[in-house]
Order: structure tokens, then C-alpha cells, then sequence
């Protein structure tokens, strides 16, 4: 067997074994060290996280950390692939729901469900935050790409539903469809704690006034997507 194919083998085998390892913890205590971690790095940021300040918070020898996540490095990846899957799993729900629901209204939904994620996870949400204005932040564009393809996706099989359902235009370029949603949801859900970037729209305003904007946000990208839009003697995207 090649050294390098025994070598990945053999890590890979080490990572399953510290994530089963972490993973038969009591709940409570699985949730105390994901919490101090995404505190450290929040407040620190990657580089100048430390493991001793994460193990003396949680009273635990720091080769338990290590013996859960392998390194630093581990620890950082396994939470922010936990976050992507918890904020996947309600929007899979949203556009995977059968009955009635029109595609504005999913549409609405999942920038509601989103901005309400970024809103209850304040330290995950710094660290992304970090992670797109850094551009030396470490594992940034591996993790960055892998967000970005899965919101692509997610976006582009919404579209199509709503294209099989006679309520986006035929003639759109899901992909680029998906494009302009994934920008402006993410322009939208960092201006809910910043006023320069929200420019007076009321994204950072109180609650009820940032709900209505997002909506009126989702409704205006469904007005251009929809079937009235179609303009004769127009060039389709």
C-alpha cells in the first residue's frame, strides 16, 4: 500500500475514533465544551485561540481536548460543520415541505429561519464574521467554499422547485438565481448587527421592523424571478 494512502487511512481512522470518543460524552457536557470553544475563538479569533485557556474554563485535562478533536485545527473544523448542519436541517425542512406553501413564502421562511440562527448563535456568527473580512484566517477558503456550495445548492433546487411549480421563470439560470439569493441573505443577515453595512435599510433595527425588511427583501428578489417578469424582447439570463 502507498505511504501516502496508509497514512490517510490512518487518520482517518483516528478522526472517527476522537469524534465516537466525544460523541458517547453526556450531552450537557458535549454542549459546555462546544460553547467555551466557539467563545475562545469568537473573542481571539483562530490564531490566538488557546486550548489552555478553553481546558481551564472547563476544568478538564487539556489531553481530552485533544483526544476528542485530534488538534486545534479539528476542534474549529468539527464546530463549524456542526453549525452548518444544524442551520441545514430547518431550511431542508422549509423547502422540502409538501402542501401549498408558495415559493415567496419559502422564500420568506428561510431568510426568517436564517437571520433567527444568526441572531441565537451570536459567538458562531462572529467567527464567520471573521472568517469572510480576514482573508489570512486559517482553513478560509476550504471552509468558506464548502458554505458556499452547500447555500448554492440549497438555493438552485429551491429555484428549480419553484420553476416546477409555475412560479419562477422557466428561462432563469437557477445557478445564477441561486447567486443573487445566497448575496443578498448574506448582506442582509450581516447587517443585522451593523449599521454601516445595513445603510439605513433597518436590518439592525428592533425585531419586528427587521423581519418586515427581510421580507420586503425575499419579495422583491421573487418579483424579478417570477412569471410576470418575463419581459418580450428582453434578454433572458
Amino acid at each position: 500500500m502507498p505511504r501516502e494512502a496508509s497514512a490517510f487511512r490512518k487518520e482517518t481512522r483516528q478522526m472517527n475514533l476522537s469524534r465516537s470518543t466525544f460523541d458517547n460524552l453526556d450531552p450537557q457536557k458535549q454542549r459546555r465544551v462546544l460553547d467555551e470553544s466557539l467563545r475562545e475563538f469568537a473573542e481571539r479569533g483562530y490564531n490566538q485561540a488557546s486550548i489552555n485557556r478553553i481546558v481551564a474554563r472547563l476544568d478538564i485535562a487539556k489531553g481530552s481536548l485533544f483526544q476528542y478533536f485530534g488538534s486545534k485545527e479539528g476542534l474549529f473544523k468539527h464546530l463549524f460543520r456542526k453549525a452548518v448542519d444544524e442551520i441545514k436541517a430547518p431550511l431542508r425542512a422549509i423547502r422540502d415541505a409538501r402542501g401549498a406553501e408558495s415559493f415567496p413564502e419559502r422564500l420568506k421562511r428561510v431568510f426568517s429561519a436564517s437571520a433567527a440562527f444568526a441572531q441565537a448563535h451570536p459567538f458562531l456568527w462572529s467567527i464567520y464574521r471573521r472568517m469572510l473580512t480576514q482573508e489570512d484566517f486559517p482553513l478560509r477558503a476550504t471552509l468558506l467554499t464548502e458554505v458556499r456550495a452547500e447555500a448554492l445548492t440549497f438555493f438552485r433546487e429551491l429555484v428549480e422547485l419553484g420553476q416546477q411549480r409555475g412560479e419562477v421563470r422557466a428561462d432563469l439560470d437557477p445557478a445564477l438565481a441561486a447567486f443573487v439569493i445566497e448575496a443578498t441573505l448574506d448582506r442582509a443577515l450581516s447587517a443585522q448587527d451593523s449599521s454601516v453595512l445595513d445603510a439605513g435599510l433597518g436590518l439592525s433595527a428592533d425585531a419586528d421592523t427587521r423581519q418586515a425588511r427581510l421580507d420586503a427583501l425575499a419579495e422583491a428578489l421573487c418579483l424579478g424571478f417570477s412569471q410576470s417578469a418575463a419581459v418580450e424582447g428582453v434578454t433572458h439570463v
